[in-house]
């Protein structure tokens, strides 16, 4: 998993932050439902759970007619049960709703719902309806949205809070619709790909006492974005009872499903907590990934070594398996076998740039001349490789230039970190020391004075009222 950006190889972790990435205008969610988007959280940058997400949803979107490249599933590092649609064709689930829900086709509820909003149009819907809003005069709710997306909620609830509440209910009015009309395409997916679409019943079921959490049945309809939850349920279902029940789960996909939830678990509980839950009696394979992962913790290095090698005599080109394994080496400080680990973990998935970030890691931390320079080539395609962006790769590509005397690369990659985590401020100044160091008109020197102009206008966006 990837780690926060800081350059400790003893982070059990990893994590990139991402700096004002939130929904437009009013957060878009499944499960627990808030008027305005939460401050930007932390995503766990995972290539296996990623990757398991993905398989998931590819039923999914073939029924919604959605090329499966365009849409990415991210993982935020969050124990509310919540999931929402933001940035674009980019669906976001919270930890705390994938460890909560109770099987694989739950999780696929969740996205078909949120697959609902984004083929819905529902963002661009939303910001039209935002601008309705005005024609009750209510300019500052606009305000809150506008800071919101600027990465500044906080700013925003400020704003929102002095809103008409005429405008408010207009804007909600707009949500309710689209959460209603997200259920539907959900369960018209649902159905289409074979899958289960009782399932998203169950899911909305699970949460049923959250009318309750929000003052019981005297809470005001019109002041949530979405309906109340036994309305939602009771729409779902009649719709359910006229779809034809779906297939089970591929024992395939199933046990991928279970694998994420062990990796996950063992990663966000304490050891102790990890142990318990998957005790040695436990002879399944997502059970071992787990007791692994927590004797790593632990920290007991034996055990964990013993069951990752056991892990991978079961499955030896499993690419995950070698690279969690070169994640405990390079953890407990023995760069040279970890890379060794990455390396062959590389070769079984050869373009997954989490996986390459890793090699380069361990190779700079071989601290060797050779090493050093391969790392920066590898990772170079990894930030090539990574649509996302990830941080922490970023930072280790710079400290590879740096070692190898490119102080204008240096400078380019931590300013693209900056930016990527909204410190603009950091992102100007090392954008423009990249500018004046790298060859002029050469596509570095274009990128840094790209980053240049995208952050000095962040700046001053920052800076209004």
């Amino acid at each position: 998993m990837s780690h926060e950006t800081r350059p400790r190889a003893t982070d059990a972790l990893r994590r990139r932050i991402v700096g004002g990435l939130v929904a437009s205008g009013l957060a878009v969610a499944l499960a627990i439902c808030q008027a305005w988007p939460a401050a930007a959280q932390s995503l766990i940058r995972d290539a296996e759970i990623e990757r398991t997400l993905q398989r998931l949803a590819y039923p999914l979107f073939r029924a919604a007619a959605v090329s499966p490249s365009s849409v990415r599933i991210f993982i935020v590092n969050d124990p509310e049960p919540n999931a929402f649609v933001a940035g674009g064709s980019n669906i976001f689930i919270n930890t705390g709703l994938l460890t909560e829900l109770g099987s694989m086709d739950e999780v696929q509820a969740v996205i078909a719902h949120e697959l609902g909003h984004l083929t819905g149009g529902h963002q661009i819907t939303r910001d039209e309806a935002m601008a309705g809003a005005k024609v009750f005069g209510v300019l500052g709710m606009i305000g809150a949205a506008a800071a919101t997306v600027a990465g500044s909620p906080q700013a925003g609830l400020a704003i929102a809070a002095g809103s008409s509440q005429a405008a408010m209910r207009n804007v909600l009015a707009h949500t309710r619709a689209e959460e209603a009309a997200a259920d539907q395409s959900g369960l018209r997916y649902l159905s289409a790909a074979g899958a289960e679409p009782d399932a998203m019943l169950r899911v909305l079921d699970h949460f049923r006492g959250q009318d309750a959490m929000l003052g019981g049945y005297n809470v005001d309809a019109y002041a949530q974005s979405h309906p109340l939850w036994s309305e939602r349920i009771s729409l779902i279902e009649d719709r359910v009872a006229k779809l034809p029940k779906g297939s089970p789960p591929s024992p395939e996909d199933d046990y991928w499903y279970r694998r994420m939830v062990a990796k996950l678990d063992a990663f966000l509980n304490s050891p102790a907590t990890t142990l318990r839950t998957y005790p040695e009696s436990d002879t399944s394979e997502p059970a071992r990934l787990a007791r692994a992962v927590a004797w790593h913790r632990r920290p007991d290095p034996a055990k964990a070594a013993a069951a990752i090698d056991g892990l991978i005599a079961i499955r030896p080109d499993d690419p995950w398996y070698n690279e969690l394994k070169g994640q405990f080496l390079l953890e407990t400080g023995k760069a040279v076998p970890a890379a060794a680990a990455y390396r062959r973990a590389a070769e079984l998935a050869p373009d997954e740039p989490l996986v390459l970030a890793g090699l380069g890691r361990a190779l700079l931390n071989e601290d060797r001349d050779d090493a050093t320079a391969e790392a920066r080539d590898v990772l170079a395609r990894a930030q090539t490789l990574d649509k996302a962006g990830d941080p922490g790769m970023l930072r280790d590509l710079a400290l590879a230039e740096a070692r190898l005397g490119h102080d204008g690369a240096a400078a380019l990659a931590t300013a693209e970190r900056f930016a990527l985590t909204g410190e603009w401020r950091d992102a100007a100044r090392n954008a423009q020391r990249a500018a004046d160091l790298l060859p002029y008109a050469s596509p570095g020197w274009q990128r840094a004075q790209d980053l240049v102009t995208i952050s000095t206008r962040a700046l001053k966006s920052s800076r209004k009222p």
